[in-house]
């Protein structure tokens, strides 16, 4: 039963991590629209520092959470398929 809600835990911080990686393309999405100018300043001097963008970022956020929720699901069926004796 433990393994079952280490895999809940592990899929649900897969999903906050996606849902902030959302709001952070939303937000970012917003700022270029108000103001693109500042928002390609800010690329630049990113890019100058060679950080990344917040694009990136938000990107990285939701291909890591995807495989993130993928492992606690698969935690979830590997522990119930062991707990009804059907693997190993």
């Amino acid at each position: 039963m433990m393994g079952v809600l280490e895999g809940l835990g592990v899929t649900v911080v897969g999903l906050v991590i996606g849902y902030a990686g959302l709001r952070l393309l939303r937000e970012y999405r917003r700022a270029f629209f108000e103001n693109p100018r500042a928002v390609m300043t800010l690329e630049v001097m990113f890019q100058i520092a060679k950080l990344g963008s917040p694009g990136y970022l938000a990107i990285i956020c939701l291909i890591g959470s995807v495989m993130i929720v993928a492992g606690g699901i698969f935690m979830i069926i590997m522990e119930s398929l062991h707990q009804l004796g059907r693997f190993w």
